[in-house]
């Protein structure tokens, strides 16, 4: 297990990602020793992984801990240089009368009139399109990894083509279903070939320069709403692109790109779709 110290929670990228999904860091501060598996920060703080402060800066810190990590405090007093138990493991600070609670409102906003209504036939479509899009060797997958290489095109040693992206297809393709339009494979292959196909939120300097693929998200972009995954995207390991198992990529690209394992949240409350027991209610 590794340890550092902060004088706030603080999330280290050169500390945490080297790490293997179920190893464990813990973070001294003075409001409390945190203990995380990178597996649950990856999950939990999915916001802070795909974070400029936390990809480029290699460092995002809280002024102060924000609720949804308090479920991982098992020390209340930061003591100085005393070793942690490797035995402790995390209290239950939450409880299940709150957890019922979010349950209950994850409920209340999957019957919501405000939650957005997808046409059965439509999503149906688009699971077709993504079937097709994977079974075509010619097509490239797309991963939300790495995402430091946005834009980014590399050759997996099976022959296919891999995309890097952040979130940005997700959102662009959500963005479709909610206009009510689908794609035929043959329009996705003109949009790759041309690179009018989104893979970027916004095309910087560096990404223009390193990039096969620069198109931005533009107005595609979902401005009051959080694009969230039902089953989550995460690869939860340090292999390279290369290294990926094709069946790992292809069940990968299939949660991220299709809208069927999608919902959305108003931005404001858009914290609770990294909340097990509220995602458990969108589930269709």
């Amino acid at each position: 297990m590794v340890e550092y110290k902060c004088s706030r929670l603080c999330f280290k990228a050169d500390v945490i990602e080297p790490l293997k999904k179920d190893d464990s860091f813990l973070v001294h501060t003075p409001n409390g020793i945190f203990m995380f598996t990178k597996a649950d920060f990856c999950r939990v703080f999915s916001n802070v992984v795909e974070s400029k402060s936390y990809k480029e800066g290699r460092l995002y810190c809280y002024k102060y801990p924000p609720v949804r990590a308090m479920q991982f405090l098992i020390s209340g007093q930061y003591k100085e240089n005393k070793p942690v138990d490797e035995s402790v493991r995390t209290m239950d600070l939450v409880g299940d009368d709150i957890r019922q609670k979010i349950k209950e409102i994850g409920l209340l906003w999957r019957n919501s009139p405000n939650n957005p209504s997808i046409d059965s036939e439509l999503l149906r479509k688009w699971d077709k399109l993504i079937d097709e899009w994977i079974e075509d060797e010619t097509m490239p997958l797309i991963i939300r990894k790495e995402t430091s290489k946005r834009g980014q095109s590399f050759m997996h040693p099976t022959g296919r083509e891999i995309i890097v992206s952040d979130n940005t297809v997700a959102i662009w393709v959500f963005s479709n279903v909610l206009n009510g339009k689908v794609f035929t494979l043959s329009d996705i292959k003109e949009c790759l070939k041309h690179n009018e196909l989104p893979m970027v939120f916004m095309a910087t300097k560096e990404i223009k320069e390193n990039a096969k693929y620069t198109k931005p998200l533009g107005d595609y972009k979902l401005l009051n709403w959080k694009v969230c995954h039902v089953k989550s995207v995460g690869f939860n390991t340090n292999k390279s692109i290369e290294k990926l198992d094709i069946s790992e990529i292809k069940e990968h690209f299939r949660k991220y790109a299709n809208p069927n394992n999608m919902f959305v949240l108003p931005k404001e409350i858009g914290y609770l779709g990294e909340i097990d027991v509220f995602i458990n209610e969108q589930k269709r």
